[in-house]
């Protein structure tokens, strides 16, 4: 059951009916480098057959070159590690926020932007909301 169900994800096809909970190991899963300097690996994929939902993983001392994103709102979550973020299109470590494991980050489409590993390896979880509706209190935060 288990190779069909990560041959189903990978495709982004229609999961069979499980009867019990069934974990994902991230290794089994295809990935691809982005930007130089991440590994992103889709997790869901949305309607259109677009990552919905990803891992990216960013090696101790890697910098993700400032780059824009088109696809919607995005909620990152910061799985492990701290995660130097920036905001605009020039790298300066000292204007970097660092955020911890736990941290929450919401990126609205078409805004530069950067990361870095600064310390150890970063994990981060990136969701893409379709309709760029957080609640109402978050977004207050946008405005």
């Amino acid at each position: 059951m288990k190779p069909v169900f990560f041959s189903a994800l990978a495709a982004g096809l229609a999961l069979p009916a499980l009867a019990e909970t069934v974990a994902v190991d991230p290794a089994a899963l295809p990935s691809r480098t982005i930007h130089a300097a991440a590994t992103l690996t889709p997790l869901a994929l949305s309607a259109d057959g677009n990552p919905a939902v990803v891992l990216l993983e960013v090696a101790a001392g890697q910098v993700v070159a400032p780059h824009a994103t088109e696809s919607g709102l995005r909620l990152l979550t910061v799985l492990s590690g701290e995660t130097a973020w920036g905001d605009g299109d020039t790298v300066d470590p000292a204007a970097e926020r660092v955020y911890p494991a736990g941290g929450l980050l919401l990126l609205p489409p078409g805004g530069m932007h950067r990361l870095a590993a600064r310390g150890d390896a970063v994990r981060l979880r990136l969701a893409v909301l379709d309709d760029d509706k957080p609640v109402p209190a978050a977004a207050a935060l946008l405005e």
